[in-house]
């Protein structure tokens, strides 16, 4: 553990946007944002699906009920590309719009973000990828996020895939791509499939878990993630299994997967968020599913340098201590209670359930681990090197 961890001498910053809102129907903020913002024409950035299963219509009423005109961009795929980004700003630009909302999960989002600061400043998307790299602030951005997971709403970040560069993901980090107003309203998750929400419950619980051992945690991202977890553990279950007839679930599921986002911001993550790379890249699986299927195999690796830590976390995950338990005995049961829950809401434990992952790559999965995301791994709470990661993914098959 890091020395900074706690200090009461230790001077940490907080990132955030400036206006967050949740809370069922919250959507309808937007009229008053627009019209305090003297809105004229809104393009909303989202997906096909989103568009067809009507996901929009309270966003776009909201926002016509203040006089705007509103248009949707539905270009946005899983996974988003940096070519949807141009795609996006070009659309911008082709238009005098005043406002971007970004509506859907992460990719909608973060394809909103960037695609809001190129539509003013008409530069090559690469140019941007990176820390610090958005050439100046876009146009006004609001985000509402249709999913409880990545917590997108809340970062900085953008994360994209370059077809230029074989597909590999690139990530951009800049204040400019933090939202004017983020609205987190449950009541956009109604519709959300079984499968997708319990991928993206446990992705926003790795953000949690990883936020709270993580080597840059401060005490503000460690009382968030702490939050986060207990709310998530106590409600996927429902949120998955209940969906639109379990609003306290989807409700808490939302407000956890905003705050475990407000967490990691502020903490940056850890070795999961690596490993999920050659996943994602080289077998096509999903962040949210990776991240699910990863998190109790890394979780293990990490208990010997945070017993304490993880004992806590079994406790927020529901486990109770045994009279006699020992605390590195308790740490471990946190990462039986993840798998417990991976079970319960339909994910598998092992990537060898995953589809077509052969194990001879792993060596190179390594490699792939530390050219794309050595700085999650140098973040991580244990040491790991390259032999590490290939017995982690070994485990973890």
């Amino acid at each position: 553990m890091s020395e900074g961890v706690h200090s009461i001498t230790e001077t940490n910053s907080i990132k955030s946007p400036a206006d967050v809102r949740y809370g069922i129907g919250a959507t309808g903020e937007l009229a008053e944002f627009a019209g305090s913002e003297g809105v004229e024409r809104a393009l909303v950035v989202t997906d096909a699906d989103i568009v067809a299963a009507g996901v929009l219509d309270p966003i776009e009423g909201a926002l016509e009920s203040a006089g705007v005109a509103v248009e949707v961009f539905d270009g946005v795929e899983p996974e988003p590309k940096l070519s949807m980004v141009e795609d996006a700003a070009a659309a911008l630009r082709a238009d005098e719009f005043d406002l971007v909302v970004g509506a859907g999960g992460g990719s909608c989002m973060d394809t909103a973000k960037l695609a809001s600061v190129l539509a003013v400043h008409d530069v090559p998307v690469r140019d941007t990828v990176g820390m610090g790299n958005a050439p100046g602030a876009g146009l006004a951005l609001a985000l509402l996020p249709t999913t409880a997971g990545t917590g997108s709403e809340v970062t900085h970040i953008g994360v994209f895939s370059d077809s230029e560069d074989g597909g590999n993901k690139v990530v951009v980090y800049d204040d400019q791509l933090f939202s004017d107003l983020s609205i987190v309203d449950p009541a956009l998750t109604e519709s959300l499939p079984a499968g997708i929400a319990a991928a993206t419950g446990m992705d926003a619980l790795t953000h949690a878990i990883e936020s709270s051992v993580t080597m840059l945690r401060t005490p503000y991202s460690d009382v968030l993630a702490r939050d986060a977890i207990e709310r998530i553990g106590d409600n996927l279950r429902a949120a998955v299994h209940q969906g639109a007839g379990n609003d306290r679930a989807r409700y808490e599921m939302s407000f956890a997967a905003t705050t475990a986002g407000k967490a990691f911001v502020n903490s940056g993550l850890g070795a999961v968020h690596a490993l999920t790379y050659p996943l994602g890249i080289e077998c096509g699986i999903g962040h949210g599913l990776a991240n699910a299927v990863l998190l109790p195999h890394v979780m293990a690796y990490n208990v010997p340098a945070e017993p304490e830590h993880f004992a806590e976390i079994a406790r927020l995950l529901g486990e109770e201590r045994a009279p006699g338990e020992s605390t590195l005995d308790l740490a471990y049961r946190s990462v039986d209670a993840v798998m417990e829950l991976n079970d319960d809401v339909g994910i598998p434990n092992h990537i060898s359930e995953l589809g077509d992952v052969d194990p001879d790559e792993f060596d190179r999965f390594a490699d792939i681990c530390f050219e794309y995301s050595e700085h999650n791994i140098e973040r991580n709470p244990r040491d790991m090197d390259h032999d590490d990661v290939v017995g982690v993914f070994e485990d973890a098959y």
